[in-house]
């Protein structure tokens, strides 16, 4: 068991675990895909066998393109509190560093500090020359945690797989990494 969790590095921060997600994650991935107010920018709630599909897929990118998103831990506890990383499915418009946390983990800098670790990953492991988000028009706390990175709005209104939303890129490795933003 847990095959997919041994291949996925583990990224570690001030306060918080990026590592792959394991069967003892999926209550805690169920909880917060099921609130309207967490998936309300981010496709909507998903329950039962579309909640497994969501999850299946997120820790089967891993095996598919070699990156997907990480579960995002408290670092004391290793309680799963959402997920975030570098992401690009077929369909998408290029590489994004994508994030979601359960509505208990909002307002308290982990989105930023996920992210941006997040980031530093892509740059120094994936090779990746360029990120963005894609983040809806409303979502002011994403918008929030792309400046606090460096990101700055790109392009408005962008069509993708059946949803809009605005393009943020993030700055380029030699100037992400020399700024060093990878916490809150």
């Amino acid at each position: 068991m847990g095959f997919h969790a041994a291949n996925i590095p583990v990224v570690e921060t001030e306060r918080l675990r990026l590592r792959g997600f394991r069967i003892d994650d999926y209550a805690a991935f169920c909880a917060y895909k099921a609130d309207p107010e967490v998936t309300r920018f981010v496709g909507g709630v998903e329950t039962g066998l579309d909640a497994w599909r969501s999850f299946c897929a997120v820790t089967g990118s891993w095996a598919m393109l070699g990156h997907g998103v990480f579960c995002v831990a408290i670092r004391e506890t290793d309680q799963c509190i959402g997920h975030c990383g570098p992401i690009n499915p077929p369909g998408w418009p290029e590489r994004e560093i994508g994030y979601t946390l359960a509505r208990e983990a909002h307002g308290k800098g982990y989105a930023t500090e996920a992210a941006g670790a997040a980031l530093r990953f892509a740059y120094e492991k994936l090779g990746w020359r360029t990120a963005i988000s894609l983040i809806d028009e409303n979502n002011t706390a994403s918008q929030g945690v792309a400046r606090r990175l460096g990101a700055g709005l790109e392009k408005k209104r962008v069509e993708v797989c059946g949803f809009t939303a605005d393009i943020w890129r993030h700055l380029p490795p030699e100037e992400f990494l020399k700024s060093n933003q990878t916490t809150h």
